[in-house]
């Protein structure tokens, strides 16, 4: 049954990926927990379903309070026009010691690899949540030439397949997409990992609790004090 092929899938790709980012976790956790102990911003954008993984870490229960996500509002209808996103980054300050993460499952198009380029051309350390060999198969949209890849300085590789969906069901047509499940897992790892990394330094990780907790919401409500007018707060 397919539902069956499909979780065997995932679950061989998501234990190849943690694997394959075995050393490139610790290094991107690093980055953001230096970050969160400077007090400054991390920073994220994913263009189309990639916003879904970017969201994941944004505002949530378990996360950090002081990640700014960068909405793409029309959810991908334009990653492939250069210069749309330049209207959405007039609405983010960027500063050093920040952290820009960006999340595209082929790193071709333009809006992602603007975003990196933007945070690059302002100091900040780029990861990237990407599918490194579908990638490498395929030439940039953006005139730079580059690819998402080639321009962070840490890549969480999602060994997503070409086409992301991973199903076939004849030979043109497959179900089954995993770049949302891999790269939120990941991501999740990152977080998990730079928490942990504060705590051994002696700093408190700014994590929300679940307002399904008592007493997180005056706890969560200084935690959206301490960075407001810095992030775009979603809870």
């Amino acid at each position: 049954m397919s539902w069956i092929r499909y979780r065997e899938a995932t679950i061989d790709q998501l234990q190849r990926a943690f694997e394959a980012n075995r050393e490139t976790i610790p290094l991107a956790a690093r980055l953001i927990a230096e970050a969160v102990a400077g007090d400054r911003i991390l920073h994220v954008f994913g263009s189309g379903h990639s916003q879904l993984v970017a969201l994941d870490i944004a505002g949530r229960a378990g996360g950090f309070a002081n990640v700014n996500p960068i909405f793409d509002p029309l959810f991908g209808r334009a990653e492939r026009l250069e210069g749309f996103v330049s209207a959405l980054l007039t609405a983010h300050t960027f500063h050093p010691g920040d952290v820009l993460i960006v999340i595209s499952h082929s790193g071709r198009n333009p809006a992602p690899i603007e975003v990196a380029l933007h945070g690059k051309q302002h100091g900040l350390p780029v990861i990237a949540v990407t599918a490194v060999a579908f990638s490498r198969s395929l030439p940039s949209r953006h005139s730079s030439g580059k690819r998402l890849f080639e321009i962070a300085d840490v890549i969480l590789d999602t060994l997503g397949a070409p086409g992301d969906a991973v199903i076939p069901l004849d030979a043109d047509l497959s179900v089954g997409p995993t770049s949302t499940v891999i790269g939120a897992a990941l991501l999740q790892a990152v977080i998990s990992e730079a928490a942990a990394q504060l705590l051994n330094r002696g700093v408190r990780p700014p994590l929300f609790r679940s307002g399904n907790l008592e007493g997180a919401d005056a706890y969560n409500q200084e935690l959206r004090s301490r960075y407001r007018g810095r992030v775009t707060l979603l809870i």
